[in-house]
């Protein structure tokens, strides 16, 4: 198929424009990008499937959804569907989704997100396994975030393996340049949820291990066990070098990023993390554990550090030398931004995710 007007893309997200949740960050990236740079090759629109509000709430937004959809395919406003899909509930609708734009006859791209899909496709029921395998099978095209979630695809449904791609998320260039360390504490930051599947409770046992004479501070930031985090960090005596702000919108945030030397994640689980990405735009060192599609970005020693999963000894040991080799965690920061550059910008993503839909749409019709 030629195309010789833009391509008509529906990008189906969870919670809308300017939400928390890191699908609907990414699709904001898209979406001004392809507005900014790419209008001419295509136009691009919001498909909400879940919505902001109370959870009671999201089958009427689906519903809308699915009304929205339908109007696109009459009008002629639609070529193409890609739906980002992570575990659960979201799994459910978008392989409901995705049956609708079969009986409409419109191509769908499939974009495996989430960090628990590894143990909800094997766990669910057969009629939800049945539903998720078939989302995957009747794809024109499966985006995933790393080499652990192509093999997982290509173990569940091998016949879509010729057409799974591996896209890694990405970010903005950083919107300002990383403030130089002052000669005072090393700063380290936390971007996400707080709680267990992040790590927090490790990383706050992992800095009060810190040795006494090490200048440092933290900002820990995000949704989820605020006052947890607060109360434990006074109870081990660093309540005076950790602030935990609560989630911060995205102004604050550059800031953070931009105000910082050292970026932990030490996740339980993750597939890619947005934060991580963010941290090499800045040109942080990172320490983040080897969950998901971690590994895939960060090479140990080279681009950041990578510590077991829950192991406090290890993350602490890692913190500290950070801590009191400038030298290295500069080093790391300068390769982690380079990085960014050249396989985590936007810029560069769009072009790649534009053909793929491309792609999918001859695939289709062809």
């Amino acid at each position: 198929m030629v195309f010789v007007r833009p391509l008509r893309v529906l990008i189906a997200t969870p919670f809308g424009e300017h939400q928390r949740g890191g699908i609907d960050r990414l699709t904001d990236l898209i979406v001004a990008k392809i507005s900014g740079s790419h209008s001419a090759r295509v136009q691009i629109s919001r498909l909400v499937t879940r919505g902001p509000g109370l959870r009671i709430f999201a089958p009427f937004v689906f519903g809308w959804a699915l009304a929205r959809f339908w109007i696109a395919k009459q009008r002629g406003d639609v070529d193409l569907l890609h739906i980002n899909v992570a575990a659960d509930g979201s799994a459910i609708r978008k392989a409901f989704l995705a049956r609708f734009a079969r009986s409409l006859g419109i191509p769908y791209v499939v974009h495996l997100h989430g960090s628990r899909f590894q143990e909800f496709w094997p766990a669910a029921s057969p009629r939800v396994r049945t539903w998720v395998d078939r989302l995957f099978a009747e794809s024109s095209a499966v985006i995933v975030l790393g080499n652990v979630w192509s093999e997982l695809v290509r173990a569940h449904v091998p016949q879509v393996e010729s057409r799974v791609v591996i896209l890694p998320n990405a970010t903005a260039p950083a919107h300002f340049k990383r403030e130089p360390a002052p000669n005072g504490p090393v700063r380290i930051s936390f971007l996400g949820e707080l709680g267990k599947r992040k790590g927090t409770p490790q990383l706050v046992e992992a800095l009060g291990r810190l040795d006494d004479g090490l200048d440092w501070t933290a900002t820990i930031a995000g949704n989820g066990q605020i006052q947890e985090t607060k109360s434990r960090a006074e109870q081990l005596g660093i309540g005076d070098r950790v602030k935990v702000p609560g989630w911060l919108d995205s102004q604050a945030t550059n800031e953070v990023l931009r105000g910082s030397d050292i970026f932990v994640l030490p996740s339980f689980a993750e597939n890619l993390p947005m934060s991580i990405l963010e941290a090499f735009a800045y040109g942080l060192a990172v320490v983040a554990t080897p969950v998901g599609a971690v590994a895939d970005v960060i090479n140990d020693g080279s681009n950041g550090l990578l510590v077991p999963v829950g192991n406090v000894d290890a993350l602490a040991s890692a913190l500290r030398r950070l801590i009191v080799d400038g030298q290295f965690r500069d080093s790391l920061g300068a390769a982690a931004k380079v990085e960014h550059a050249s396989k985590y910008e936007i810029g560069v993503y769009v072009f790649r995710l534009i053909e793929i839909w491309r792609n999918s749409v001859v695939l289709r019709h062809g």
